[in-house]
This record gives structure tokens, sequence and C-alpha cells, in this order.
């Protein structure tokens, strides 16, 4: 027996309820040609939807067997991954991804609803960042998205040296050369 009324599940069922992923894989350079570049807008709705694009303007998500590896939240300082999958895709379409670049490609994961659709704050950020490994089979394609936040290139590499500060005499303390 379910512990929910039969207006509930109806309610929880309906479309507006259920979260809609939103997916952009953004100037994809092609192998050939460095200076063409594609972007992808996909989503894992039931029919193609109409949000808007990174430069909000209106733009045609299409409908895939799209799913994500939740993204989880830690206290060390350790990068954060997706996993973003395309599953049921047709051989052709995996035989494009030979023909362009993958790596480093920018790719935003969005949420919304279908009644928040309608504008381009509608949609809440679940992760940015950038292609760092793909892999491609006959039916599906699954590709590893990193955060563009890396401690490497945030934090400095060496904390101190006596030759990028040549006016603090090494014999002398560098609080007393305040107070002069």
């Amino acid at each position: 027996m379910s512990r929910a009324g039969a207006g509930y599940i109806g309610e929880a069922a309906s479309a507006e309820i259920s979260p809609i992923l939103l997916v952009r894989a953004l100037e994809i350079p092609a192998n050939n040609n460095p200076s063409v570049k594609v972007s992808l807008y996909l989503t894992n709705a039931q029919t193609d939807v109409l949000f808007f694009n990174e430069n909000d303007s209106s733009q045609l998500y299409t409908a895939c067997a799209l799913s994500y590896d939740q993204v989880a939240a830690s206290t060390d300082n350790e990068i954060g991954t997706v996993n973003v999958r395309l599953d049921n895709v047709s051989g052709t379409f995996t035989s494009l991804a030979k023909d362009y670049v993958l790596r480093g490609a920018r790719v935003h994961l969005l949420e919304a609803f279908a009644d928040t659709l309608g504008s381009p704050d509608g949609a809440r950020w679940i992760f940015q960042g950038h292609i760092e490994r793909a892999t491609i089979s006959i039916s599906a394609v699954e590709v590893m998205v990193k955060a563009d936040f890396s401690l490497s290139t945030r934090v400095p590499r060496r904390l101190y040296w006596v030759k990028d500060f040549p006016h603090l005499p090494s014999a002398k303390d560098p609080r007393t050369l305040a107070l002069k």
C-alpha cells in the first residue's frame, strides 16, 4: 500500500515537476580545420525543447537519452568531475566524433523544469567544465567533464624566494624594516 494518495502521485508524475537536464557542449573544433567550431545543445526531455544558449538567445535543445553522474561535494582538494552519457545513439552520430576534437570543449550542465523554460534564468547550474576524456562505442558516447577550477592554476607554486624580493636584506628581520 502506497503512503501517498492518488492526488499526490498524479501531481508528482506531471511534466512540470520532473526536472529536465540541459547540456551545452560549446565550440567543439573540427580535426582538419580548428577554426570551424560546432556546438551541441542536448536535453533528456521526451521532446525537443526551446531554451536559451550561452548568449541568452533562443536555442533548440535536441532530445536524446542523456544522463549524468551526480556531482559529489567534498572538503578535500579534489577537483570535481562529472560523467555525461549519451545512450542509444546511432552509429552515424558516433562516427562523427572522429571528425572533431572533443577534449577541451566547454560543457555546461543545467537543470530546469518545463514551466521555467521561458526565461534565461529558469535553469539551475549543475556543473561547468571542460571535456577531459571521451569514450565512444557503437551506440553510446560518454565524456568525463572536469571542473574549470584547479588549485594548480589558482595557487602560487612557491611560497617565497629571496631572489623575488631583492630589496629585503636576508640578514634583517622584515618586521623591523617596516618600522623605519
